[in-house]
């Protein structure tokens, strides 16, 4: 079976988060296998193409090592990238992936242009849940009080997996992050967000993010921190927590947002995704992009 790495959310490769995607476009390959051969992988998601429903619509699946997820965001667009530059016989401008918990409609910026082209990705409606007191995180957490920003709130939201937002005074706090594993599940735990307890059967992830930047012409530096595989892991870059971030800024900032948001700076892997979203009557439009660099190709043998 063909299979693809491709480097999402990144300018050049070997930054960004790392996909695998494969051509089942045959549907060859049972549930258990799929996550057999994510775990074997063991990056944060890999993607199966399971059907070609039309021209431009396109049924996939996404595995964790540990569990298939409904959504997720670099995998909606590295995959986009692999349909449009090796399955279709023109890349569009458009194209759809129909994913466990909603359609994504992805949108092509230069479809003449893969290489270097911004994906984007329309997600679904946010559902804003749960609000948090800094008192609250500093101690489920341990994480310093004065180091949480006192003025932006913190709340839980989804467009299809869970993040907490969580505003942090400055780069200095961002960087010097310090999560304990132990502290982390038992908060979860508490509020009935690990996956064991949720209503969802998906543990809850955190999303910190301030104003202060590394790099001139970025808006927010953030970083993502998850329970995966019974162990604490940092995401290089989160399309999925990014879209619950733009659905924060249109709700507690401004009803229109364009924004820039650096991520992966603090592991090494620098990522850049591109907000664009307002708000309208309730209505949402979410979209996050990012470009897509091609690593390598291989056959899987199944």
């Amino acid at each position: 079976m063909k299979f693809y790495i491709v480097d999402v959310f990144a300018t050049n490769k070997y930054e960004g988060n790392q996909l695998a995607v494969f051509l089942d476009l045959d549907n060859q390959l049972s549930e258990k296998q799929m996550q057999q051969i994510a775990k074997e992988i063991n990056f944060a998601e890999t993607t199966f193409i399971k059907e070609v429903k039309n021209h431009l619509r396109f049924v996939v699946r996404i595995f964790t090592p540990e569990h298939e997820v409904p959504f997720a965001g670099h995998p909606s667009l590295g995959t986009s990238y692999i349909i449009a530059k090796f399955i279709l016989p023109e890349a569009p401008n458009k194209l759809t992936l129909e994913l466990a918990h909603s359609d994504i409609e992805i949108s092509i910026i230069e479809p003449t242009n893969l290489d270097n082209s911004i994906f984007y990705m329309r997600q679904a409606q946010p559902e804003f849940r749960n609000s948090f007191t800094r008192e609250e995180i500093s101690e489920g957490l341990k994480i310093e009080l004065d180091d949480i920003d006192s003025v932006l709130p913190i709340q839980e939201i989804s467009t299809g997996l869970p993040y907490i937002i969580i505003p942090l005074k400055n780069l200095a706090a961002i960087d010097s992050l310090l999560l304990n594993y132990e502290s982390f599940k038992e908060f979860l735990l508490a509020q009935n967000k690990y996956r064991t307890n949720s209503a969802t059967g998906h543990s809850t992830s955190l999303f910190f993010f301030t104003k202060e930047t590394y790099e001139l012409g970025n808006t927010y530096n953030a970083r993502m921190l998850l329970i995966e595989n019974s162990r604490l892991s940092e995401d290089a870059a989160t399309g999925s927590a990014n879209g619950c971030f733009l659905a924060y800024l249109l709700q507690h900032e401004s009803s229109e947002i364009k924004a820039t948001v650096e991520q992966g700076f603090q592991m090494g892997r620098k990522s850049y995704l591109y907000l664009d979203g307002k708000v309208e009557n309730e209505n949402y439009q979410i979209n996050v992009g990012g470009r897509n660099k091609l690593v390598s190709e291989g056959t899987w043998y199944v």
